[in-house]
């Protein structure tokens, strides 16, 4: 699984990282010109939306992970931000991608450059049914398969099938919209998960964050299993966990008496549920091998009142701001110096290996 990849609160809604007791004040001072945070971490939830304000010492963050993008499905785009007959550009994955919704009112998304000489079908391209046109010369593109279905000026029936871009499984499900990746093109081997909240009138709305990490999905996920961590970076100890669960792509773990559920799927879909307060979304999708795009989707339930979901959403936020710095300042360790509680690492490094393929298609 990729959990929700957060850390979880440990138990009260209104501030789930507590004060870390006689090791928070035994911080020494920066030396002058730094501004190297301590132990904890401090909180600012602005270090999402203003990377500027983050800590960023190492010289090459390029290269840390020797692991390529994991297969898997992943957000692309909310929902109500594509309307039909809209065509927009993305880059993940490593890869130049086009995303249109046709006049069917579904989703597509397709590698950007035409086979024929290459033009970015998002520069000019035209949806028309469930095909996306090339502003170059008119060749035609199926959004599902994407073979090309028409040559306007050419009088040969006859269409190769060279003339085909590389086309990805997509859904719109929890008011998103999920692109399946796999570095081989094999099809998807675990699905996305409905969460009934969402369409629940006894639910709020959503409220969705987004922000880039300069980090992989890997790393992430890793810290739902790395408890030493809770204490040092967030001041709290870890929930502890009365069910663990695994069955190939999926995770499940279960705390504080079933209050707390935390399924995962894959390395980058997590879906958390804390009783009376919250359920959210968690999708970590890879812009390349260094970089990830997260988004976080929330509701809670109406009887909380109006402010909930925004509260909830804010008090993870604040909690990841403490992960940034040490994320985007770490390397990874092949084989990691580990004490043996410490074992929960090695057992996800295992199961994280499903996840990637050599690349043969590009």
């Amino acid at each position: 699984m990729a959990t929700p990849d957060v850390d979880e609160p440990r138990a009260a809604p209104a501030d789930p990282v507590q004060p870390l007791g006689p090791l928070a004040p035994v911080q020494a001072a920066p030396p002058p010109g730094r501004t190297l945070p301590g132990l904890p971490m401090p909180r600012d939830s602005a270090l999402l939306t203003d990377p500027s304000r983050r800590p960023r010492i190492i010289r090459e963050p390029r290269g840390r992970f020797p692991f390529p993008v994991p297969n898997g499905w992943f957000i692309v785009s909310a929902a109500d931000d594509l309307q039909i007959g809209e065509v927009h550009p993305l880059y993940y994955f490593e890869r130049e991608l086009v995303l249109f919704r046709g006049a069917d009112g579904r989703p597509y998304v397709l590698d950007a450059h035409c086979p024929h000489l290459g033009a970015h079908l998002a520069v000019g391209g035209q949806v028309e049914d469930a095909c996306i046109r090339c502003p170059f010369h008119g060749w035609t593109f199926d959004g599902g398969s994407g073979r090309c279905v028409d040559v306007p000026y050419d009088d040969t029936d006859h269409i190769p099938q060279r003339a085909t871009i590389r086309s990805y499984p997509t859904v719109e499900r929890n008011r998103m919209v999920w692109v399946w990746h796999h570095l081989e093109g094999a099809p998807p081997f675990y699905d996305v998960p409905e969460v009934p909240e969402f369409d629940d009138p006894g639910w709020s709305p959503i409220v969705a964050r987004d922000f880039e990490i300069a980090t992989c999905c890997q790393e992430m996920a890793e810290n739902n299993v790395d408890r030493a961590h809770f204490r040092y970076v967030h001041g709290t100890d870890a929930i502890p966990e009365e069910e663990f669960h695994v069955d190939g792509a999926y995770k499940r773990a279960v705390g504080a008496g079933g209050d707390f559920v935390r399924e995962g799927f894959g390395l980058g879909l997590g879906v958390l549920r804390l009783k009376g307060w919250t359920t959210f979304v968690s999708s970590t999708t890879p812009i390349d091998r260094d970089h990830v795009h997260v988004r976080w989707i929330f509701t809670s339930p109406r009887e909380l009142g109006d402010g909930a979901a925004e509260n909830a959403a804010e008090t993870f936020c604040a909690g990841v701001s403490q992960d940034i710095p040490i994320w985007e300042n770490k390397v990874y360790r092949d084989h990691p110096v580990l004490r043996p509680m410490e074992k929960d690492i090695s057992e996800h490094r295992r199961w994280s290996r499903q996840f990637y393929s050599e690349e043969t298609t590009r």
